[in-house]
């Protein structure tokens, strides 16, 4: 339940109390010299109607209103008003919801040494194979506070949300992975971390070698679970260590791949932050639309080109323009190349599950397939293939790596090398 504070000039009271009056809501009005405040109880999916429907109404500038959270209120007319709104979503308002997404975003100087902390946390996680610290880095980053603010600051026409929260994400992450690949190079270098260490064979940094379906639709679910949980007053403890688990580490795993010089991994662990960044604004975007949030030059009667272009400030059109373009030109291409990376990871596992699946490997049982990223742009250095199996015998398979190899590389038409991982197993009689 909400509590509305409306101030209007004494001669836009009745504008005000007719709405009220509509929407069978009680108030109070109390006058204080040439002006009034209505204070009325009314069922937080409500606001939204009524605070539109008085905005409608030609009111003067200098009024305002203020949206409070009520704990409980007895009126002759709310009960019926909490029957006509029991079966809506208890989500926010429009205002409600660009007020408390600007809340939560955090002062760019936090923003930023947030961020890199973060990062750097996340680094130390994925270098010592540590989850718990993973985690942790999960917890204290702020991404949450950028990442839902450009689909929120769309739907609300907020375009000054969209520009500053489209750049503190691309200079956040840009210093996430620049902070990511100075901490990793001087592990390196001050010995902390030995250099012969093979990096992609850790099992929680190879998870980050490429985007996959999976991982895709994980971002999108955070998306989603965040959007929701922004609009209503669902608990939002724990959305921003779900949007933070898409993003943080994929950035530290690119910096990783720097330190180590190791471009193939670096280009796959980048698409990944590309496509969770991108999944996790899709599934917001679709979430608060599918919600009813809607943009004002959507919801007129005619929609036009034109609609759009005046919801913008007229000093910021140009930096908005750039902004959307780069976004789509993202989106596009990230699409094409998580597309051509998932094929081939799907057609190296099915290369694997053929060769594996006659008579002369019976014995073996297949664990894992992870291939490292497959798409352009290409270096000349063979894609690693990891290939993880369990045997109850005795038995070598010294041909079956160069098999896989040229079968994968028959099937994809690209380089590749493969590494077969035995696992021993005993069943006691």
């Amino acid at each position: 339940m909400r509590q509305l504070h409306i101030s209007v000039a004494e001669e836009d009271k009745s504008k005000v109390t007719s709405v009220l009056d509509d929407h069978g809501a009680d108030y109070t009005a109390l006058s204080e010299g040439d002006s009034v405040h209505v204070f009325s109880p009314v069922p937080t999916p409500a606001v939204g109607d009524v605070l539109n429907a008085i905005e409608g109404k030609d009111i003067g500038s200098d009024a305002y209103s203020v949206v409070t959270r009520a704990e409980f209120a007895e009126t002759p007319k709310l009960p019926d008003l909490q029957d006509r709104y029991s079966s809506t979503v208890q989500s926010l308002s429009k205002q409600e919801l660009q007020g408390k997404i600007r809340e939560i975003q955090w002062p760019y100087q936090i923003y930023y040494i947030g961020t890199l902390l973060s990062v750097i946390a996340a680094a130390a996680g994925l270098l010592v194979d540590l989850p718990a610290l993973i985690i942790g880095s999960m917890i204290i980053a702020p991404q949450v506070s950028s990442a839902l603010a450009v689909p929120a600051g769309a739907v609300l026409g907020d375009w000054k949300m969209v520009t500053s929260s489209v750049r503190d994400q691309f200079l956040g992450l840009a210093l996430g992975i620049a902070g990511a690949a100075a901490f990793a190079f001087l592990l390196r270098e001050f010995g902390f971390v030995s250099t012969r260490l093979a990096v992609t064979n850790l099992e929680l940094l190879g998870l980050r070698a490429s985007p996959t379906m999976l991982s895709t639709l994980g971002a999108v679910v955070a998306g989603i679970v965040g959007a929701f949980g922004y609009t209503t007053e669902q608990s939002t403890s724990l959305i921003g260590v779900m949007v933070a688990a898409a993003i943080i580490p994929a950035v530290a795993a690119v910096g990783i791949g720097i330190a180590w010089s190791l471009p193939v991994f670096t280009y796959g662990a980048f698409l990944l932050l590309l496509v969770n960044l991108l999944s996790i604004n899709v599934g917001a975007a679709a979430t608060l639309v599918a919600m009813g949030y809607l943009p004002e030059w959507w919801t007129d009667d005619e929609p036009h080109l034109e609609s759009f272009r005046e919801s913008m400030p007229s000093k910021s059109r140009t930096s908005v323009y750039a902004v959307l373009a780069f976004v789509i030109v993202a989106t596009a291409g990230t699409g094409v190349l998580t597309g051509m990376n998932i094929a081939f990871s799907q057609n190296t596992t099915q290369e694997v599950e053929e060769t594996l699946s006659q008579p002369a490997y019976d014995s073996l049982t297949l664990m894992a397939v992870q291939p490292a990223y497959g798409g352009p742009p290409q270096t000349s250095d063979p894609i690693e293939v990891t290939v993880s199996v369990s045997h109850s015998t005795d038995e070598s398979y010294p041909d079956l790596a160069s098999r896989l190899e040229r079968g994968i590389e028959r099937r994809t038409g690209q380089d590749v090398k493969v590494v077969v991982e035995f696992t021993g197993t005993r069943t006691a009689e």
